[in-house]
């Protein structure tokens, strides 16, 4: 077996390593030397963890990202640190796995001698002003969360990393490095592949990594995957894509694959904002017919002074609607009929993930409209209320959390082992699906078939109705740049300041 050194770029702003990379960690150990650098100070307990499990540790500064990491550790080992291996990886944290045996893609790399750099995946050329520089164009290249390196290439590649520019921001990172790597050692003669072959996606995706993730899993023996599939911007991920990779991907893990998956977005709850991994992992249900009988206690009246909850059990209270007109009428429609708190509660029982459950948002055009109001109004009064109670879970303040959207929420009691605090305006409502989430818990919304079939015709209605109104807005762009355009020119041919 080759000899291998990973240099393992980590970072948690709390110091801690997670279960994620312990078990990558644990399963590269096997197959190589880890040299961990991490981006800040370890928490003891954590250090005391790599110190046992890898060769070397390298604690420093948050400066540079991983770009920065990397150099100091290669001029920490030197050049002449690097013979003596006949591979050299520089792998980070971001990638979650493995999913499948390290060997099969180290031996089948192996096979391929006449490579001097090969990485995981690879990112398909694309016009980009946010990541591709000064050109504005983003190459095709490897991707710079695996790399690995051959010994013939060992000279140029550290000269690279000692004059390296260290970036200042998470963009800088990919212009000046990921995307500029692969191309700049080509241009030296030096061949280059990817593990995972993507060349049929290229018409179809630049970066099948996050496009579809449960393909190169499951079909083209990725063994791993991005954490950031769970919790990518759903507006971003809908420009791309149909969606669903990242539940395709959770049901492929969860059902034929041995990682633990779902401890991995029990820790990525409080640090990622529950908005963004509640859609990307559709925590969304159909009310069933519920099975047998389960505790459900709880009344309004005990939320104004707060409430301890029995781990144990399963609690429900009721949401009064705070609108009149048309939206409080649909809002009032989601009170509970007491099968629907039974299928809710037995949806916690079947789910451990979930905290609290509660409607969806009803259909009507203005209830969305009023939430949106509803939380712009809110929000300073929610975020000071989660400073007085210590909730440091990150809030994405443009978007509204998936609940409480009217009628009731079943909540579980372990997600509250510090009582339920007291709920005395709709603003504390907002605190209910936070604290779970502090806790490692998600919230889900729920809704009945008959609801589920009308969405499809609502969503269908509002995307050719977002057709005709891009197709208006795209006008009035072009028009605005035209007349914007003139008056720069008459300007300039005036020699006055535009």
């Amino acid at each position: 077996m080759k000899k291998r050194l990973v240099i393992y770029f980590h970072y948690d702003s709390c110091g801690q390593v997670d279960s994620a990379c312990r078990f990558a960690v644990s399963a590269l150990t096997e197959q190589a030397e880890l040299f961990f650098v991490t981006n800040g100070t370890l928490q003891p307990g954590s250090r005391i963890w790599v110190q046992g499990h890898c060769a070397r540790l390298l604690e420093r500064q948050n400066t540079g990202f991983d770009v920065g990491a990397y150099r100091q550790a290669l001029l920490t080992l030197g050049r002449a640190g690097l013979d003596g291996y006949d591979e050299v990886i520089l792998m980070n944290y971001t990638l979650a796995g493995p999913v499948s045996p390290l060997q099969q893609m180290f031996s089948a790399m192996d096979a391929r001698p006449e490579l001097d750099f090969w990485g995981l995946t690879r990112h398909y050329a694309m016009k980009s002003r946010r990541f591709g520089g000064t050109t504005g164009r983003v190459p095709e290249h490897l991707q710079s969360h695996f790399l690995a390196v051959r010994p013939g290439m060992y000279d140029d590649f550290f000269a690279y990393w000692r004059t390296v520019r260290l970036p200042q921001s998470y963009e800088q990172s990919v212009a000046l490095h990921e995307t500029r790597f692969t191309a700049h050692f080509a241009r030296l003669g030096y061949r280059w592949d990817s593990y995972v072959d993507t060349r049929d996606l290229a018409g179809s995706f630049v970066n099948p990594m996050m496009a579809c993730p449960r393909e190169l899993v499951a079909e083209r023996g990725c063994p791993f995957f991005k954490r950031r599939s769970f919790f990518t911007p759903y507006g971003d991920e809908l420009r791309r894509t149909d969606g669903q990779a990242a539940g395709e991907l959770y049901r492929y893990l969860s059902a034929e694959t041995e990682y633990p998956v779902d401890r991995l977005i029990a820790e990525m709850l409080p640090v990622q904002p529950l908005t963004s991994m509640t859609q990307n992992l559709h925590w969304h249900y159909l009310l069933g017919e519920p099975e047998g009988e389960l505790p459900l206690e709880l009344t309004e009246p005990r939320l104004r002074r707060g409430a301890e909850l029995n781990p144990e059990n399963y609690y429900w209270i009721r949401i009064p609607a705070r609108t009149s007109g048309a939206e409080g009428w649909y809002r009032n429609a989601a009170q509970p009929y007491p099968e629907h708190l039974r299928a809710a509660a037995r949806l916690l029982e079947t789910h451990p993930l979930l905290g609290l459950i509660g409607p969806s948002l009803p259909l009507a055009p203005l209830c969305a409209e009023g939430k949106f109001r509803q939380w712009e109004k809110e929000l300073p009064g929610l975020q000071r209320k989660m400073a007085e109670q210590g909730i440091t879970v990150p809030l994405d303040t443009a978007q509204p959390l998936p609940l409480p959207n009217g009628g009731f929420l079943v909540l579980r009691g372990a997600a509250f082992p510090q009582t339920l605090p007291p709920v005395e305006d709709f603003c504390d409502l907002w605190l209910l699906p936070l604290l779970a989430q502090q806790r490692g818990y998600a919230s889900a919304t729920i809704e009945t078939q008959e609801q589920a079939l009308a969405r499809t015709d609502v969503l269908d209605a509002m995307l050719a109705g977002n057709r005709s109104v891009g197709a208006k807005t795209r006008d009035l762009g072009r028009a605005v740049k035209h007349s914007l355009k003139d008056a720069f020119g008459q300007n300039k041919k005036g020699g006055g300041t535009p």
